[in-house]
């Protein structure tokens, strides 16, 4: 097989499952390359027998520490936070999130400045960064634990905020969410904050799809990645793609993770030498 990059795969696999030549698809999850080795996971893509093209994606933060960031999601809450200038001081009331306290917290802080990490467009990192933002998880010990445990909270939850996504250009802003998030911490349910948030995601990243498929003429947008697995967000997705008429797709056979993947890579290997 030749080299098919992630994200394009993700979206590849949907298509083979449903026998599509063409597709505006969302690819979601924690991290995949880009073609120049970025790292992707909050994608909209155009994808085709020829090929894809990025389309639109989420705003990129600093992955301070780099994996690390992935294991202790405070450190993502942080990099966002720097942003709207409040990182420090909730570092120092929530040091304890991360395994060196208040001398890794100043750490941090430094990588931050420094730009010390890949930019990452990762969903599964803003989500991550979310549940240790409302003290939800702030360890990652198995795969997916931070965004899953979310999902969780975010199940007793309502749309409390309503917050209307804020794009600039081809790009969902997320710092305005957290901005929203850290103004009513301690004052609205976390359950609240938490369905909120992914509410907030799903909208934004369906409406870049919905515009971008109306603008190509294409009627259905896919939807794939481990991101995919939150029901709440695929529901949130669905509703926005359907009221402006068009159809959302999503697995029913092949998985939408990283199981999925080799799938996508065949299917276009297939097409493009048939």
């Amino acid at each position: 097989l030749e080299r098919v990059q992630h994200h394009h795969a993700h979206i590849a696999s949907l298509m083979a499952e449903k026998g599509l030549d063409e597709l505006v698809g969302l690819s979601c999850d924690g991290y995949g390359y880009g073609p120049g080795g970025e790292a992707w996971g909050g994608e909209v893509l155009y994808c085709s027998r020829e090929g894809y093209r990025r389309l639109g994606h989420l705003e990129q933060h600093v992955m301070p520490g780099g994996d690390l960031a992935t294991r202790y999601p405070a450190r993502m809450t942080a990099s966002i936070l720097y942003k709207l200038g409040v990182a420090e001081e909730w570092l120092e009331r929530n040091s304890k999130m991360l395994p060196h306290g208040e001398r890794e917290a100043e750490v941090v802080i430094k990588q931050i400045k420094r730009g010390m990490g890949a930019l990452t467009s990762s969903c599964g990192r803003v989500l991550d960064a979310v549940s240790a933002l409302l003290g939800v998880c702030y360890e990652r010990t198995y795969e997916g634990e931070p965004a899953m445990k979310l999902e969780a909270h975010a199940s007793h939850g309502r749309d409390k905020l309503k917050l209307q996504p804020e794009i600039k250009g081809s790009i969902l802003l997320t710092t305005p969410l957290f901005d929203a998030l850290y103004s009513k911490l301690g004052k609205e349910k976390t359950a609240d904050l938490a369905y909120s948030a992914q509410a907030y995601v799903a909208r934004g990243l369906a409406e870049l799809a919905v515009e971008a498929a109306l603008d190509m003429g294409v009627k259905a947008v896919g939807f794939s990645g481990g991101v995919a697995y939150n029901e709440a967000i695929v529901m949130e997705v669905k509703r926005v793609v359907e009221e402006a008429g068009l159809t959302l797709l999503v697995h029913s056979e092949v998985p939408p993770g990283d199981a999925g993947i080799s799938v996508g890579q065949a299917y276009f290997t297939a097409v493009k030498w048939s």
